[in-house]
């Protein structure tokens, strides 16, 4: 690939952590890939409004498409517009965000001048880039204006609105392809990172990589000599031990002067000013121990190249990143950021200096993982290459966030070992069904060790496959006498029936209970997703169960044997498993409230924990696309000049029944084109066989397609629709299409359980006025793209599978 790290070069000129990160990233993709990379830096004032806002406008206007890769790290470089955008994240404009609330300054504006509604109205609304160009017009205005000084105050809080508005844009979803961050601390922090998107952490090591240990002689720091840094209180500390040893300071800054005051009368401190990189690794390797105690540090990479030599490190508990390395009493010491603290932490490390040395070997191995290699395979990783193998997997520190809702003394807890049983193969997704499944335990994942055991027919290969971190699919054939057991049944009954014929039939396929009791064998909990299965696990298992409970199963056999013949037996049968999988579970987990109250009022009070663990969506694959890049694809496409509506639905008698409701849509819509994708695009209900009437020309039954072609589909209609009448739970599609950016129209029901805000979030309409409120769309041209960001915005806060997840893991610690 042709990777453009693209950054902002400060002025004036200062060398840091960034600029550390971005000549290692451009000499090691360089050295050690097949990869062509090139450094673009743009000179990136920030002393005030004005020269900041030049600044995130220049790089809003750099066009890098020359590039297949643009890697930014910090503002504001993510300001680039690219297709293929990863942002590797070091720190917001922290003065705006983390460290705002130290400047006094109001968060909002209380009375502001009357000459910037205009630019209020703007950042007010949707943060999108195609009102870039309003924007800029608007500052223009203001800066011809004799405004006061203190409207354009910074820190102050129309600077920090701005900003927030323009990193806003500048990280959407549907503006980076990956997200990373340096440090947990940073990915942790409030307002860096879009709501449910996942952030993977990579630690980077130093762009200088050859460290060493000469011997214990003296302290050593390095950093800029200013305030957050903190400096003075390490001075003060020192000048109260008692010690021969000399504590030497490299690095200049705003405070070197005063320093040198402080100090004059202490000849043990000595500042040694700006020195080469060689000098740094000299300095590294002759210390006994380094002190370092940056407030709320992004990451600390002193704290790296410490530990790289092999010495301990000093530090405090507020320091940040640092603290993801500084094991207190094992890799050095982390205390209370005062001066006595610190002077009674150097005194102990001072006199003990055999275990000081000790922890300085200790915190060699806590940064021994951390090299350009492993930094560059993880960072130049495609989005879609996620699914390694268990093995090379846990291998890599789980992210501490992952843990957030938990206490510490869970986080020490040995990860459980959950089996679930199910009817059907799940990977790769193709259906509802199989998606939330996937999702939910791929996300569950990060807490437990999780393996199903899945049931599959001749269309999927069998094997042991593992299709996430801590996730494995243990996946049997069916036999071919279990094969004609269901179909036997589905010719008896008339309909698709092969989870029913599954109750008993499981006993022809003994391999499948032989798998299932294998796996149980070290179980700590045992998930019937679905209650099909449930003879199956108690044939093999004794202990606790949990019960996902998809849908309402007596309700949906209900409705779709309602036209068998003589089906009294097999709903007998249905509800038979679904009580005892209520009542002997110690959780039961619903898709939504009311399908929770339905089961008590099938079969009365039971003892389980009933929690909703409602449908989700894998933000983290799911592209948000926004109007411009809609209206960019449509073009590309060709499709700008006829009008788009998709329904997404598996073999499933709801969507069986919403294709029949489409096919009369479709009639009254002849200008509107109707695409339908996912198995029911296989049921005679599409292909005009058996009963069925043929469909209008103008629905397109496309089948199943690839996550990249859904994807294309969901970014280019101009509208997902949802004709639901029936089922239970949620529907996984509305959630796929808000994620999206897709603007929906559903009905009351299709909306169930999701409760998106009707004509603010979604439209929502009785079936029979589908075709009417279309074709009022297709003639208005009306703008859908406040109200599909409103519901993408509502996904992220109350649908992200991760968050999902994080909620269901609290069952993983509580008593039963």
């Amino acid at each position: 690939m042709k990777i453009a790290i693209v950054a902002p070069s400060p002025v004036p000129y200062t060398v840091g952590g960034a600029e550390k990160l971005w000549w290692g990233m451009l000499n090691h993709i360089n050295q050690q890939s097949l990869h062509q990379v090139e450094l673009i830096k743009l000179p990136s004032p920030e002393q005030g409004f004005w020269p900041l806002m030049d600044s995130y406008r220049v790089f809003s206007e750099l066009n890098l498409d020359h590039f297949d890769l643009v890697i930014s790290t910090k503002y504001p470089a993510w300001m680039v517009n690219h297709h293929n955008h990863h942002c590797y994240l070091q720190h917001k404009l922290r003065g705006l965000y983390d460290t705002y609330h130290f400047s006094g300054q109001p968060l909002t504006l209380d009375k502001p001048h009357p000459e910037l509604q205009p630019l209020l109205d703007i950042i007010e609304g949707v943060a999108e880039r195609s009102q870039l160009t309003a924007l800029w017009q608007q500052l223009d205005r203001l800066r011809a204006l004799d405004l006061p000084e203190d409207v354009f105050a910074f820190p102050g809080p129309l600077t920090r609105a701005v900003v927030h508005f323009l990193d806003d844009i500048s990280l959407a979803p549907g503006a980076i392809k990956r997200y990373g961050a340096i440090s947990h601390n940073v990915a942790g922090r409030e307002d860096y990172f879009p709501t449910g998107v996942p952030v993977h952490v990579t630690h980077h090591p130093s762009d200088v990589t050859e460290f060493s240990n000469s011997g214990y002689d003296y302290l050593f720091t390095i950093s800029r000599l200013d305030g957050p840094k903190r400096i003075r209180q390490l001075v003060e500390a020192f000048m109260r031990t008692r010690t021969d040893r000399k504590f030497r300071i490299a690095g200049t800054g705003p405070e070197a002067e005063s320093l040198r005051e402080l100090a004059k009368d202490d000849p043990r401190v000595c500042f040694l000013g700006r020195i080469t990189d060689q000098q740094v690794i000299k300095e590294y390797a002759g210390a006994l121990f380094i002190p370092f105690i940056p407030y709320d540090e992004d990451y600390g990479l002193i704290t790296i190249e410490a530990m790289a030599a092999g010495k301990a490190v000093l530090t405090t508990v507020d320091a940040g990143g640092v603290n993801e390395f500084v094991e207190n009493g094992v890799s050095g010491l982390s205390v209370e950021p005062t001066v006595e603290a610190l002077a009674e932490a150097m005194q102990q490390l001072l006199d003990n200096p055999e275990q000081t040395q000790q922890m300085g070997q200790q915190a060699r191995s806590k940064v021994a993982h951390i090299s350009w290699t492993n930094t560059l395979n993880r960072l130049l990783q495609p989005p879609e290459e996620q699914f390694v193998s268990q093995r090379a997997e846990s291998e890599i520190p789980l992210p501490m966030d992952s843990f957030r809702s938990l206490d510490s003394s869970e986080r020490s807890l040995p990860r459980k070992k959950l089996v679930v049983a199910l009817g059907f193969a799940v990977w790769p997704p193709q259906g509802g069904g199989q998606s939330r499944v996937f999702h939910l335990y791929r996300q569950l994942a990060r807490y437990a060790d999780i393996t199903l055991v899945t049931l599959t027919g001749p269309d999927r290969e069998p094997g042991d496959y593992a299709i996430a971190p801590g996730l494995r699919e243990l996946r049997i054939s069916k036999t071919a006498e279990q094969l004609a057991n269901e179909q036997a049944l589905e010719r008896q009954l008339k309909a698709s029936v092969s989870d029913i014929a599954m109750i008993k039939g499981y006993r022809h396929t003994p391999e499948y209970v032989s798998a299932l009791g294998s796996s149980c064998a070290h179980a700590d909990v045992v998930i019937l997703s679905h209650p099909y299965l449930y003879y199956a696990v108690r044939e093999c298992w004794q202990g606790d169960i949990w019960y996902e409970a998809h849908n309402v199963e007596a309700d949906m056999k209900a409705a779709v044997l309602a036209d068998s013949p003589d089906p009294e037996e097999w709903l007998a049968l249905t509800k038979e498993v679904e009580s005892h999988c209520c009542h002997q579970s110690q959780l039961v987990m619903t898709c939504s409230d009311e399908d929770a109250v339905r089961l008590h009022e099938l079969y009365g009070s039971f003892e389980s924990n009933t929690r909703t663990v409602a449908n989700g969506v894998a933000l983290d694959q799911t592209e948000y696309t926004d109007k411009t890049q809609r209206q960019r694809l449509q073009t590309r496409l060709n499709t700008q000049n006829r009008f788009q509506a998709l329904f997404m639905g598996s073999w499933h008698g709801p969507n069986i029944e919403s294709v029949e409701h489409i096919r009369t849509i479709a009639k009254a819509c002849p200008q509107i084109d109707f695409l339908l994708i996912g198995s029911v695009c296989s049921h005679p209900v599409c292909q005009g066989k058996n009963q069925y009437q043929a469909l209008p020309e103008n629905v397109h039954g496309l089948g199943l397609v690839s996550e990249e072609e859904k994807q294309v589909l969901l970014s280019s209609v101009d509208i997902a629709i949802n004709p639901m009448l029936s089922g239970s739970g949620t529907n996984l599609k509305m959630l796929d299409y808000a994620a999206a950016g897709t603007p929906i129209l559903t009905t009351a029901f299709g909306n169930r359980g999701l409760d998106f805000i009707a004509d603010k979030e979604v439209l929502i309409a009785e079936v029979s006025d589908f075709a009417s409120v279309l074709n009022q769309l297709m003639e208005s041209d009306k703008d859908l793209s406040v109200m599909a960001k409103r519901a993408y915005q509502a996904t992220q806060r109350s649908f992200g599978w991760e968050g999902i997840a994080r909620d269901l893991a609290q069952e993983l610690v509580s008593p039963q």
